[in-house]
């Protein structure tokens, strides 16, 4: 698997396995996951920003709204400041999501994903 399918599979995944997420990626998601591969973007940023989001969007005692698309987690990446990038914030953002929403997501070993392990890449190259 080559490195830039090995960093869609988990961009995806990464995606897949928040709260609110749909239950498969479109064509769009994969050209958006494409986008953030170009752009270099490392996995464990991507996380951050997932969760961030996710965090953002919740209310106590209310369900979240559902996001329909990869598109809206780039353009809270676009909108980040270096804040948001600051060792302390990023720890205290992955607590505050473990907390809310169970088992603190990691971006996975790229050298461990394979297609058997990813259903999401089944029939793609």
């Amino acid at each position: 698997m080559s490195e830039r399918s090995t960093y869609l599979a988990a961009a995806i995944r990464l995606y897949l396995e928040l709260p609110d997420a749909p239950r498969r990626a479109s064509r769009s998601d994969w050209a958006v996951a494409a986008n953030l591969y170009a752009r270099a973007v490392p996995l464990d940023t991507l996380d951050h920003v997932f969760r961030l989001a996710t965090l953002r969007r919740t209310r106590p005692g209310e369900l979240i709204e559902p996001v329909h698309s990869l598109a809206y987690y780039r353009c809270v990446l676009d909108h980040l400041t270096p804040d948001a990038f600051e060792p302390g914030y990023i720890d205290y953002v992955a607590q505050r999501y473990e907390a809310l929403f169970g088992a603190t997501q990691h971006p996975p070993d790229e050298s461990a994903l394979s297609e058997r392990q990813n259903p999401a890449l089944s029939g793609r190259r």
